[in-house]
């Protein structure tokens, strides 16, 4: 048995969508809008596009552990139950192809 979470991708004005799916235990990987660009963070330069990876705490650090992301990384859940990974540059544009791709 599978036990991995549904990833799906979701459009910027999805975000109630992306939120909906996330707490109900998927992984949400939302468009972000690109307004970050330039911006720093951990020290690393974002780069456009950029993603929110959107998942409950356990999920979303299963889910970064696949893919070398470390969990303090995650942001903090605010007024939800999801919290999320930024997710921007070159990895962000993969995570679009795999996911949107034979769509």
């Amino acid at each position: 048995m599978d036990a991995s979470p549904e990833v799906r991708y979701f459009e910027r004005r999805q975000i109630k969508e992306a939120i909906a799916f996330a707490e109900a235990g998927g992984i949400a990987v939302h468009r972000n809008f690109d307004h970050y660009h330039g911006s720093t963070i951990r020290g690393m330069t974002r780069e456009r596009p950029f993603l929110h990876v959107i998942g409950l705490r356990s999920n979303l650090e299963a889910w970064g552990r696949q893919r070398g992301l470390r969990p303090e990384w995650i942001q903090p859940e605010k007024r939800r139950k999801v919290a999320h990974y930024d997710v921007f540059g070159e990895p962000a544009e993969r995570l679009i192809q795999e996911l949107t791709s034979g769509s």
